[in-house]
């Protein structure tokens, strides 16, 4: 599953190399990070590759099921000791590795029987997958995703996948609407279509909540039409000032850009 893996790789490069990205790491800036560069995003996705291949050789023509989740959740905590070796203990793709590694096992298991897999089909896979719990897993201390979850009484990562990934499905039509112009333009509006919506704990932890709505506000504004725009250098200058940086909303365009990725690579952008 050498080529499954190499497209999650790539969908990550593609993600953090889009420039102009606000508040994120990109090829021009380091966004509103001082510890993190272009190359260390790079160095940190193909230090996870390994990881991603393991996930899909143990879902190949196996089961969605506890045993299953458990498998790929323990690979996934290796991922993240490999990540943060890479990094010197700076966390670049958490997140990612969660998104990534429930999509490529998802994938893995559909493609080991030969058979394609709608949009949608794929996403209750995977939400059935996420649901499973993970009973080996024994958390010792309060992630800063968890705990803007309980200030705030908001959704995190873990409830996007339960209810099968409806940003995901929103970032999908957004690149439905503008694949006909460069690839540099639809993803910037896949990524301000998930700035407008998500309830993003990345940047609820750097801010408040009326940071984040405002921050939603200009990208939907940005939205409207091609870039650049006056609201989408707007939405540069309030990430900047507010040192915010939509961290999930990126996870979330990178798994976008992996489905699109594979349907072209596997199905030929059939369904």
């Amino acid at each position: 599953m050498k080529q499954l893996a190499g497209l999650v790789e790539q969908a990550l490069v593609d993600e953090v190399c889009l420039s102009p990205k606000p508040g994120l790491v990109d090829a021009r800036n380091n966004g509103a990070h001082s510890d993190m560069d272009l190359a260390l995003f790079i160095k940190s996705a193909r230090a996870l590759t390994p990881y991603f291949e393991q996930m899909a050789q143990a879902a190949w023509q196996q089961p969605i099921s506890q045993t299953l989740r458990e498998t790929i959740a323990h690979i996934g905590r290796k991922a993240e000791q490999a990540m943060f070796k890479e990094t010197n203990g700076i966390n670049t793709h958490k997140g990612a590795i969660w998104v990534m590694g429930l999509l490529t096992t998802v994938y893995a298991q559909r493609i080991s029987t030969g058979q394609s897999i709608q949009t949608d089909e794929l996403l209750k896979l995977v939400s059935c997958l996420a649901q499973f719990p993970d009973s080996r897993y024994q958390n010792k201390q309060l992630t800063h995703g968890e705990a803007v979850k309980q200030r705030y009484r908001v959704n995190g990562a873990y409830e996007e996948a339960v209810l099968g990934y409806p940003h995901i499905s929103l970032a999908l039509e957004t690149y439905a609407k503008w694949q006909t112009a460069t690839p540099q333009q639809y993803q910037l509006q896949m990524l301000l279509t998930l700035m407008s919506s998500v309830t993003d704990t990345c940047v609820l932890h750097r801010s408040d909540q009326g940071t984040l709505i405002e921050m939603q506000r200009l990208a939907k504004s940005a939205s409207q039409t091609s870039l650049p725009n006056v609201s989408f250098v707007n939405l540069q200058k309030y990430c900047h000032q507010k040192y915010i940086s939509p961290g999930g909303s990126a996870d979330l365009l990178a798994a976008s850009l992996l489905i699109i990725a594979v349907k072209r690579q596997f199905y030929r952008d059939k369904n």
